[in-house]
Order: structure tokens, then C-alpha cells, then sequence
């Protein structure tokens, strides 16, 4: 039963779902039951009226009668969801966050952290105490959940009637698990919310949609594609019914490639991992066309004297300073050559869109092998930011890097884009601490319908 469960999975990754299916219900006699034992996604496969006969013909995926709440410079924020661990260490991070939150975005925000069972609530709810007081718009309830990153958990939509709802992945891909329950049982009745499961796997991280476009990352149509055993036209078709709206892809699905046995991605169609690291959509914050963000090296590197000045720079404690800085700023370069042709394609493709795109400064360093130094808290991104009003204004809510060369350039830039910029922190310590984690504000923060 083992090999066969594996076999069925690297099939999967080779061949279409369809002809999976038709071949086992041919060889073996299995029949929809028989083939969900083998984890076929039986679910997706009824999708296709004639996959008895290996057939796709009728392919017509079912629609959900979502829609996706936007997240626009112009659309105000009501509802955000924290989560937090304790065994993830980062309670000190959520809790900080939180604070922030509360005292630098709109009045009538409201936040809900989760908090995992394991988690020592009496504590959390003490800590919490002591560091915001008796804050009516802050609610802690206890949710299972596979990570701290509460974006990539879910989407906020409304259903038909304008429900609220949150739409999960068919299941999360974590570090340790491919296979996670994104939210808990107890999600919809702590939070109030209907949970709808997607039928498709993602993270929110890769997923964008301002009221303008719904754009999703390549690496999201490679995984679905190598689990499933879906074409890419009809994952996007997928998710275009279960949101309903047309579905933009950024990068390239045909580079990326998704271990299937791994279950990870071992070559990325994308700029970064996900594409909220690289690109911000801020709908329409004035009268003009809609607006992007989009990472731009080269309003980095113009200020990189600045930054490699700047006493906060973490540099190797194994290298004289002035040789690390040196290498430093050859791993700044050696990045910004290495990304700049797929942002470009981004670039081209929101202009494509009708989008007025502004350059946003960056500073990133390479990854894994290629890294000589390997310290992931020397990268500076600005576009994994929070859109929204903030008291009846435009607003690009963003983590300061306390460098204030570099954090002016990317105010100057959200000034372009036609908004206010809004420090969420006082000082630079979230934006190190989150990127310690691969991952920054809009990651830690969940939308809620």
C-alpha cells in the first residue's frame, strides 16, 4: 500500500490527474472511493465528467461565489488577525506588533491574535496586559493553526449574500509539513466567521487583489500542478471560480519546479518566494489609475554608501569591517543583478494592467549557496506593506529599517504612489525580528472579511 501511495504521487507529478485515475479505475476496478484511498483528489476529478474514458473534455470548475476582500491604499482596515506560538519564539514579536497596531493605524482598526493551544493562554493574556493595558479592540482566542505567518492561513472574502468568510488551502505546506490544517475546527466559531476550504494549495503570501486584479505567484500554479496533477490553465481556472475573478500570474510557471516526493520548491519561477515580498497593490489611491509597488535594486544601491555607513549595518563579527562591508555590498549587487530581469517582467506585466508602477527601494542579499555570508536580517524590503485608510487617507502602512536614508527613499516613493506613509513601529527592532523569519509585516498580518 505504501509504494503504491507513493507511486500515485510521483504519477501525479508526471502525468494528468485524469489519466491517474482512468488507469487505476481500468487496471485495478477502483471507482471514486477506492481511488480517494489512494489519495487521489477525488474531489478535483469529478471536475471532469468523462475521466472514466482519460478524457478532459467538460472540464468546467464549480464556482464558490466568493469575493475576495481587496486590500487597497483606499479601502480601510478594519480587522486583523495575529497569530502566536510561544514555541515559534516570537510572543515578544506578535504581542509588539499588536501594540503598534493599535496606536499607529486607524482608530476603528480592531485586533484578534490566536493563539495556539499549546500556548500558555493565562500568560499571554497577562503579558498582554501589561504591554497595551485593557484594550477593548484587542481579542486573544485560543485557535489551532499550522503557523505564525497568519497571512498565508487564509483569505478574507464575502460569499453571495456578503457574508463574511475565510477561505483556507486545501492544506498548508509548512518546513515540517506538507500537509497542515491551515486554521482549526474551532476556527469559524471562535472567530465568527464561515471557513471555506479551497480546493487548490497556497500561501496568501502569494496572492494579491486590491478590487483591480487577483494576482497569484508561478510557484502556486507549479505546486498545484506537480500535487495535483492539474495542467496550469486549469488551476488557474480553479481559482478564478473560487474567487471569481480573473486570475493574473507573476513570473513563470514553465521555470519553476515543485519536488513532488520533497514537497518543496526546488527551482522558483518567482523573484522571491512570495510575490507580497516583491510587489504591493494599492488599488486606486486617488483619482488616476490603479498603482503598484514593485521592488526596484537600483533606488537601493543609490543610497547604498549611506547604509553600509550606518552604525546599525549588521556586519560579520569573523571579518574586518571594512572587508565586510566590501563583501556586503558585492552581496547587495550580486542580488540586484540576479532579480532585476524577473522584476522587470512584473514591472511590464502590472503596466500591461493598466497600473501606474513605482519603483520602491530594496537592498536583498542571495540565498542558499549562492550567499557567501548567508545573513538573511541584511535583507531591506518595503513592498511587504499594509494598504489602507488611515483616518480618511490614502495609506501605506510600513516597518522602518532605522536607516534613514533608505526609509526616506521608500517614503518618498509611497508619496508617489499618492500615499501618506505610515510608520507601524517607532523603532527598527519588528522589521529585524520578522525578517530573521523570512518574512515581514503583511506576512505577520492576516486580512479579515
Amino acid at each position: 500500500m505504501a509504494g503504491l501511495l507513493g507511486w500515485v504521487r510521483r504519477a501525479l507529478a508526471r502525468a494528468h490527474l485524469v489519466e491517474v485515475a482512468a488507469l487505476l479505475h481500468h487496471e485495478l476496478g477502483l471507482g471514486t472511493e477506492g481511488l480517494r484511498a489512494l489519495r487521489l483528489p477525488v474531489d478535483l476529478l469529478v471536475e471532469f465528467p468523462r475521466w472514466r474514458d482519460g478524457s478532459t473534455v467538460g472540464f468546467s470548475p464549480r464556482r464558490l461565489g466568493l469575493t475576495p476582500v481587496p486590500e487597497a491604499a483606499g479601502h480601510p482596515l478594519r480587522t486583523l488577525r495575529l497569530q502566536l506560538s510561544s514555541a515559534s519564539g516570537g510572543t515578544a514579536v506578535v504581542l509588539g506588533l499588536a501594540h503598534d497596531l493599535l496606536h499607529r493605524l486607524d482608530p476603528a482598526l480592531r485586533v484578534v491574535v490566536l493563539m495556539d493551544p499549546e500556548t500558555n493562554a493565562t500568560d499571554v493574556r497577562r503579558l498582554a496586559r501589561e504591554a497595551l493595558g485593557r484594550q477593548r479592540r484587542l481579542r486573544l482566542a485560543p485557535v489551532d493553526f499550522a503557523t505564525i505567518f497568519a497571512r498565508d492561513n487564509a483569505l478574507a472574502a464575502r460569499d453571495a449574500r456578503g457574508r463574511p468568510v475565510l477561505l483556507v488551502p486545501r492544506a498548508l505546506r509548512t518546513e515540517w509539513d506538507s500537509g497542515s490544517p491551515p486554521l482549526g475546527g474551532s476556527a469559524a466559531r471562535r472567530l465568527g466567521v464561515r471557513v471555506v476550504r479551497s480546493r487548490l494549495y497556497w500561501h496568501g503570501g502569494n496572492v494579491l487583489f486590491d478590487g483591480e486584479a487577483l494576482v497569484i505567484g508561478a510557484d502556486t500554479v507549479a505546486e498545484n500542478v506537480a500535487r495535483l496533477g492539474l495542467s496550469g490553465d486549469e488551476v488557474v481556472r480553479l481559482l478564478a471560480a473560487e474567487l471569481g475573478r480573473d486570475v493574473v500570474v507573476l513570473g513563470s510557471p514553465a521555470r519553476a519546479r515543485f519536488d513532488a516526493d520533497g514537497h518543496r520548491v526546488t527551482r522558483s519561477g518567482q523573484a522571491s518566494y512570495h510575490i507580497d515580498l516583491d510587489v504591493a497593490l494599492l488599488g486606486r489611491p486617488g483619482d488616476g489609475p490603479p498603482v503598484a509597488l514593485v521592488a526596484d535594486p537600483r533606488r537601493g544601491l543609490a543610497r547604498l554608501p549611506a547604509v553600509l555607513a550606518h552604525r546599525s549595518l549588521a556586519l560579520s563579527p569573523h571579518l574586518p569591517p571594512a572587508h565586510a562591508r566590501r563583501q556586503i555590498a558585492r552581496e547587495f549587487r550580486a542580488a540586484a543583478r540576479a532579480r532585476e530581469p524577473l522584476l522587470r517582467e512584473y514591472r511590464e506585466r502590472l503596466t500591461r494592467l493598466g497600473y501606474r508602477v513605482v519603483g520602491v527601494p530594496e537592498l536583498r542579499t542571495r540565498s542558499g549557496r549562492e550567499a557567501v555570508l548567508g545573513v538573511t536580517s541584511l535583507d531591506f524590503v518595503y513592498c511587504n506593506v499594509l494598504p489602507g485608510l488611515n483616518r480618511g487617507r490614502a495609506a501605506v502602512h510600513y516597518l522602518p529599517w532605522g536607516i534613514p536614508a533608505l526609509d526616506a527613499e521608500a517614503e518618498r516613493a509611497f508619496r508617489d504612489a499618492g500615499c501618506r506613509p505610515v510608520r507601524v513601529s517607532r523603532t527598527a527592532y519588528l522589521a529585524h525580528a520578522m525578517m530573521q523569519r523570512a518574512a515581514g509585516l503583511r506576512c505577520f498580518c492576516g486580512a479579515m472579511p
